[in-house]
């Protein structure tokens, strides 16, 4: 499964896990949280595309940077996983410790 994710619906910490839950067609019962994030990820077969990252990042700072970097972590872990940003869009990596 390829999915798009779009940074620009991603406003708030509920609309970021709703559009993930919507990509990645979870059930309702999904957790919205990072963990739950991470339980999905690193175990599901699919193909994640974020494009616009920059207004999650603006409105949502640190939980943004966590949200990606979850979804990062998730694709080395699951060889069936993959997550990258769309070309074209810059982000910036940030080291674990200062997230």
């Amino acid at each position: 499964m390829r999915t798009i994710i779009d940074g620009a619906v991603m406003l708030g910490r509920a609309t970021a896990h709703e559009e993930l839950r919507r990509a990645l067609e979870l059930p309702e019962y999904y957790g919205a949280n990072l963990d739950a994030l991470w339980d999905i990820a690193s175990t599901t077969d699919a193909q994640l595309i974020m494009i616009h990252p920059a207004p999650m990042l603006n409105v949502l700072g640190g939980y943004g940077c966590k949200i990606i970097q979850t979804l990062f972590e998730a694709a080395d872990e699951n060889p069936g996983f993959s997550f990258r940003v769309e070309r074209g869009y810059v982000l910036v990596v940030i080291n674990r410790k200062e997230v």
